[in-house]
């Protein structure tokens, strides 16, 4: 189409054989509740040095670290550059900087501290200057820009810096700060280093007197020292205990892809050219969830790419690799997904998982507008139990919402994406990143408080009134009216809703964390003693021994009709990645991220 005066129309064609339901058809399905799908949001990680509150950043202009006076190169976030005083160093520079951050440089950071520690106070004697070439600030390394008087100089030291800028430089004329730094780093390493005792200590006195670390993540030792050796099996790994793996993911009904139809994988190290994408499960900002066939296996699994520029330029390396390591407690419990191997190339990061038919619970929610209460009593059990898991390992959740709760062929609940995922967090231990799904976020991360596991239970009380209701309890035209309402608002209960429906959510949406239901503080007792889950027969329910109340509907396991046709209809291929941002990306941070289950392989 000519669109005046410029413009381009992105336009999808759908094709259906005879038949089938029609576009218009299938839409008209909806019910008006929950209709859009909702991304998680995560603030970027703070890190905090002497005051200053250092961010990753991408620079769109070249720019000079203000430290070591070299330019900040790479594609993505490069450096890190202070909220406070917008001063920008590279990553490895922004540990050495000698002073406090300033609300004014005149009266703080590098200043006090070396007034008094150096009796080094030498203002700057700044004026307006006409730069005759590209010059750069020397505080916050961008270019001074203008056609003249683009900045200031200073008459002794020569230090350049924007106008907006001179507020913010110390009284440092002359000082080398990086020459200084690497003198004081000595010094304090000849200080600390402890003199040699001429009185030698027994070995078993040193190791009984270490204490243990009280955040300690609490995994076994299969879950998390992985054996990254692919020539031969783990130690340990024989027949014997292969069978005794297969015997116990039968009895709990893990989803094995016709295991018995087909020949068993072996244990190796897998890369992209094992694998056919055949369609798009899912996109998002960080990537693709691609369904894939295992090449002469006849076997299907979903796969996670995540493009390693994108997790670069967010600082979500960390991220990533706790991800694949919560992925791999999917083994020990039938309520997580799990992860057949890992692997990366050149340009993405692969998480290959269990493929999951029945589609996520937003799908199926969109479909029947909200659920009976003996459907969403089933999934909101086995939901339970997957939760009180990980919160007996130390993580924290903090993504629980209906498109991450996914069904498997037979009808049970299968939690996904562990990204957000916090480790090592218990009672006594608490974090306060702000991160999740603006509609599931919990009052105590929106307040900027330290918060535990209680954030987990928020969730699932705003997940379980969705699928009871159809609807999210809390709403807002943008994200800061939505936030008022969850701390300020209660949710409405509509007359259709059960006492015992009311009452649990009630008790989930909490808004004090240390009252709130499945905390250990709550007064209510614990959750499953609820009068909603009464009829729940737990041991059954943890054993898969209880027939899902609803099958999803499938017509082999490469069936891919319960997810959402905007996405299946894409073209299963990976986004190209330009040969100079691959050229700049550190393959060294992404080091022992490939790893195979060996309970998924022979």
């Amino acid at each position: 189409l000519k669109l005046r005066p410029s413009g381009r129309l992105h336009v999808q064609v759908r094709l259906y054989r005879e038949g089938e339901v029609s576009l218009f058809d299938g839409h008209q399905k909806s019910t008006g509740g929950i209709t859009r799908r909702r991304g998680a949001i995560k603030h970027h990680k703070v890190h905090e040095v002497k005051g200053h509150k250092f961010i990753a950043k991408f620079f769109r202009q070249p720019t000079f670290c203000a430290f070591c006076k070299e330019f900040l190169w790479g594609f993505g976030k490069q450096g890190y550059q202070c909220e406070t005083c917008q001063v920008a160093v590279h990553k490895r520079c922004h540990d050495k900087f000698l002073g406090k951050c300033p609300g004014s440089g005149k009266e703080s950071q590098n200043t006090l501290y070396l007034r008094e520690r150096f009796k080094i106070n030498v203002p700057h004697r700044f004026r307006a200057h006409n730069f005759l070439s590209p010059t750069f600030c020397d505080h916050c390394g961008s270019l001074l820009y203008g056609l003249f008087r683009q900045g200031l100089k200073c008459d002794q030291c020569k230090v350049n810096c924007h106008h907006k800028c001179e507020k913010h430089v110390p009284n440092l004329c002359g000082v080398n700060q990086k020459l200084l730094s690497e003198v004081l780093s000595t010094v304090k390493k000849d200080i600390s280093t402890p003199p040699i005792s001429p009185v030698s200590q027994k070995p078993d006195e040193t190791e009984t007197n270490k204490p243990v670390s009280e955040t300690a993540v609490q995994y076994t030792p299969s879950s998390i020292d992985l054996d990254e050796r692919y020539e031969n099996k783990p130690s340990g790994y024989n027949e014997a205990s292969q069978r005794k793996e297969q015997q116990t993911l039968q009895a709990r009904g893990s989803y094995k892809n016709d295991v018995g139809k087909h020949s068993r994988v072996r244990f190796k190290k897998y890369a992209l050219d094992d694998f056919t994408f055949l369609k798009v499960l899912g996109k998002g900002s960080f990537g693709k969830v691609l369904l894939a066939e295992l090449k002469g296996h006849e076997q299907y699994f979903a796969i996670k790419c995540l493009k390693k520029d994108v997790v670069l330029e967010d600082d979500d390396v960390e991220c990533a690799m706790i991800e694949r390591k919560v992925l791999v407690l999917g083994t020990e419990h039938s309520f997580l997904c799990e992860l057949f191997c890992s692997f990366q190339s050149e340009s993405h990061l692969f998480f290959v998982m269990e493929y999951l038919s029945g589609g996520d619970l937003m799908f199926h929610i969109q479909q029947s507008g909200k659920f009976d209460q003996e459907r969403a009593r089933f999934y909101a059990a086995e939901i339970v139990i997957a939760l009180k898991f990980m919160h007996r390992k130390g993580i924290i959740y903090r993504d629980l919402k209906l498109d991450n709760v996914l069904l498997t062929r037979e009808g049970h609940v299968k939690i996904s994406d562990f990204g957000m995922c916090k480790l090592g967090v218990g009672d006594q231990i608490k974090t306060s990143t702000f991160c999740g799904t603006p509609d599931y976020i919990a009052p105590e991360i929106i307040k900027g408080q330290q918060y535990n596991q209680s954030v987990d239970w928020w969730s699932f009380g705003v997940l379980l009134y969705e699928m009871l209701i159809g609807q999210s309890p809390f709403n807002g035209t943008d994200e800061e009216e939505l936030f008022w309402s969850v701390c300020h608002e209660e949710a409405y209960y509509p007359r259709f809703l059960s006492k015992e429906a009311k009452q649990i959510i009630a008790l989930l949406l909490e808004k004090d964390p240390s009252k709130r239901l499945g905390t250990s503080t709550s007064d209510a007792g614990d959750i499953t003693y609820q009068p909603f889950f009464k009829p729940v027969n737990w041991q059954k329910i943890e054993r898969k021994m209880v027939e899902p109340p609803f099958k999803p509907i499938l017509s082999g396991p490469s069936d891919a009709r319960n997810f959402d046709t905007d996405f299946t209809m894409e073209k299963a291929v990976l986004t190209t990645v330009d040969f100079q941002i691959l050229a700049s990306i550190d393959q060294e941070q992404f080091k022992g991220f490939s790893y195979t289950n060996p309970n998924m392989t022979d």
